[in-house]
């Protein structure tokens, strides 16, 4: 492949996804990590991209951006409903489970029924899904409330969230990197710290498109919770989490 097609994929790329990997870009160009650098640093030269460590961002993304619930629910559909379905496997009855803010988390709504626990969730959104399913009783923390991704957050939940012990929280990441999960917003990654820290057992989830990724704020040590991905995770991906924990990538 000529060098000038290479050129072509990577921004067509970087103008979809806003952010691209190196590790995804030598499976996709077939080419080494060598070549893939410094095709980003001839593009970086031209002021076509911003090289970041791992990979490089978009100009017009260069700073970080929250994305809405509804620009993400049908984002990467296929793997959120695969890692939904390893959430509701994990589930037993008579438990008490949060389930954080998130679009993947969501989709945990649709293999809940029957399963007769009590669920306790900061997001609006999956509460909407959950409130009618039979046999699960559903519990809405409260607080300042963050309309873009559904959640409360704040001193009232970090309140309310420092009372309860959990069986097993999951909570979404925005992206996981070098032992560390990433969220955009302070304010959710310090009550998502606190719910992991007050949980028998602690999930993070992060399809496999958020491995290797960095976003704002890094709010928690992948060593102390277990890591659930998508079946779509790469070799380099699962030795880069498997390093510091355990992870549940298959059904």
């Amino acid at each position: 492949m000529l060098k000038e097609e290479r050129h072509e994929i990577i921004l067509d790329k970087l103008e979809k996804d806003g952010i691209i990997q190196v590790s995804s870009l030598t499976n996709i160009l077939n080419v080494t990590d060598m070549t893939i650098r410094r095709d980003l640093k001839e593009l970086e030269d031209q002021n076509l991209l911003l090289r970041v460590h791992g990979g490089a961002k978009s100009l017009d993304k260069a700073l970080p951006r929250e994305f809405s619930n509804e620009e993400k629910i049908y984002k990467n559909k296929e793997k959120k409903e695969y890692i939904a379905q390893i959430i509701a496997s994990l589930i037993d009855g008579d438990e008490n489970i949060f389930l954080g803010a998130g679009t993947t988390i969501e989709y945990v709504s649709t293999y809940l029924s029957n399963k007769k626990c009590n669920i306790y969730t900061n997001s609006l959104y999956l509460f909407e899904k959950l409130k009618n399913l039979r046999g699960v009783r559903v519990f809405l923390i409260g607080g300042e409330f963050r309309e873009i991704t559904g959640a409360f957050v704040g001193s009232l939940a970090i309140d309310v969230i420092e009372k309860l012990k959990f069986s097993m929280a999951f909570i979404g990441v925005n992206g996981i990197h070098d032992g560390l999960a990433y969220t955009y917003s302070v304010d959710e990654g310090i009550l998502q710290a606190k719910i992991l820290d007050n949980s028998n057992k602690a999930y993070l989830i992060a399809d496999s498109s958020k491995v290797g990724v960095e976003d704002f704020y890094g709010f928690y040590k992948i060593e102390n919770a277990d890591v659930i991905s998508d079946d779509e995770i790469s070799s380099k991906g699962k030795k880069d989490i498997e390093k510091f924990t355990n992870l549940i990538y298959k059904i």
